[in-house]
């Protein structure tokens, strides 16, 4: 299996997404008078870093080094994270030198409350205006292409939208009254509106409008579970970017580029609807209609025991295309939107796994995760792979505001009880709840380790 590819864009993705929480943090801290010692990428021991005292050095740095209001910018050895030590605050570093001392005007501790918040939330913030930038910035330079169809091709038996009555060949014509002409368009008012309540398709069938509903709730709970709408679009042409030489499928004779036209005898219309076929079929034996160099043939073969076949496939839209192009303001404006639409989703995805309608397992993607589908996005191009950092750059952000111990929306947690009681919180408090902050990520993060193997 090719681990290089996937490995160097999750150390792209999040390196690139920890340097710019990270850095909210230290300039905010800046800003505020507030001293930082350490600016870390990377959780551990220190690999290599850089000081205006010592200058480039590998390895530790002595412990009683004073950098007289400087900072250590280190890169450390665990690639899972970062952080800015700031002086006076309770953070990863469990550092407590200061507690019985004096406050100094340099610490977090002697700030003003909406001070330490704006610190505490400036990583978020910054999170929030990488997306905005990305979402901004690429209909600038790329335009705008979308799928000018709103025919359904094919529909998840397990989503909201299989269940609410749409079937393939529909015509979505309007949601909610709003009409649709793109498929971005019928994908961005059901997927990306923060509206609440039932929604209202209706859809053109047989030469017949039809009116049908769904929940957005019931739409939430297709996305947490993997399965986005549920809908996929016409005209999408599923090929064999690849094939296995040794596989059931190189041995049948299949080729890179063959377009599959059918399995047995169901026409294959999308990527989920031909996997979902094939793994049910382990171990037995189908036989693929393909289409190769303008003529069709048959291939006959068995599906492994592992329920695959050998081939990776490719989803390619072959329909007609609706381009447009965007002004500055205007495609603010939709960056804007976007992030908010994006932001409005996640946090609505997880209050459902809190409210148990949705389970973690369904929700939550790791390390393997986040490196699978960073790769599969830098192969369809740098837009593709740039949007897909925004995406995880929002998730960051709305994570971390989690009110819960050892994560940004903790220590604001914090400083809210202390604006209210108009008194510091006992270091030896904030200790205890780091502490188990810590031991929650890291066992957080054992989990969704689990989730990824077992996937």
């Amino acid at each position: 299996m090719d681990i290089i590819q996937p490995t160097i864009a999750f150390i792209i993705v999040i390196g690139v997404l920890v340097f710019v929480h990270e850095l909210g943090h230290f300039l905010a801290a800046k800003w505020t008078g507030m001293r930082a010692d350490v600016f870390a990428i990377g959780m551990g021991p220190r690999v290599f870093g850089w000081n205006r005292k010592l200058g480039f050095t590998f390895g530790k740095v002595p412990a009683d080094l004073d950098l007289h209001g400087g900072t250590d910018y280190r890169l450390c050895a665990l690639p899972i994270g970062g952080y800015v030590k700031i002086l006076g605050m309770v953070d990863e570093s469990m550092d407590t030198d200061f507690a019985g001392l004096p406050p100094q005007p340099y610490e977090f501790r002697s700030k003003k409350n909406w001070q330490k918040a704006f610190v505490l939330s400036a990583g978020v913030i910054m999170n929030f205006i990488l997306a905005i930038l990305v979402f901004w910035l690429l209909p600038l330079f790329y335009g705008h292409e979308e799928m000018a169809t709103t025919r359904v091709a094919w529909v998840d038996p397990s989503s909201g939208m299989y269940r609410a009555g749409i079937a393939p060949g529909d015509k979505v014509i309007t949601v909610d009254g709003v009409r649709v002409a793109t498929w971005e368009d019928l994908s961005e008012e059901l997927g990306m509106s923060s509206k609440a309540g039932i929604r209202n398709v209706d859809v053109m069938r047989n030469g017949e409008k039809k009116s049908l509903q769904i929940s957005s709730e019931d739409i939430i709970r297709s996305m947490a579970q993997g399965v986005g709408l549920g809908l996929y679009p016409s005209d999408i042409q599923i090929s064999f970017g690849g094939v296995v030489t040794l596989s059931p499928a190189g041995r049948a004779g299949a080729k890179a580029s063959d377009v599959v036209l059918a399995v047995d005898s169901l026409p294959v219309r999308a990527l989920p609807q031909f996997q979902r076929y094939v793994r049910s079929h382990a171990g037995k034996p189908i036989t693929l209609h393909i289409e190769r160099g303008g003529k069709t043939m048959p291939i006959n073969l068995t599906v492994g025991a592992d329920s695959t076949i050998g081939v990776q496939l490719e989803g390619l839209y072959v329909g007609a295309r609706h381009n447009e192009s965007f002004a500055v303001f205007e495609s603010l404006g939709m960056a804007f939107k976007e992030t908010g639409n994006t932001i409005a989703m996640i946090g609505a995805s997880v209050a459902h796994v809190f409210r148990g309608t949705v389970s973690v397992k369904q929700s939550f993607g790791g390390p393997i995760q986040i490196a699978k589908m960073a790769s599969r996005s830098s192969e369809l191009g740098l837009e593709s792979f740039l949007r897909f950092m925004a995406l995880i750059s929002i998730s960051l952000g709305v994570m971390n505001l989690l009110p819960l111990p050892g994560l940004d929306g903790g220590h604001l947690v914090f400083v809210a009880i202390e604006s209210v009681i108009r008194r510091e919180i006992s270091t030896n408090i904030k200790i205890r709840f780091q502490q188990v902050g810590i031991a929650l990520l890291l066992g957080l993060m054992v989990f969704v380790f689990y989730l990824d193997l077992t996937r």
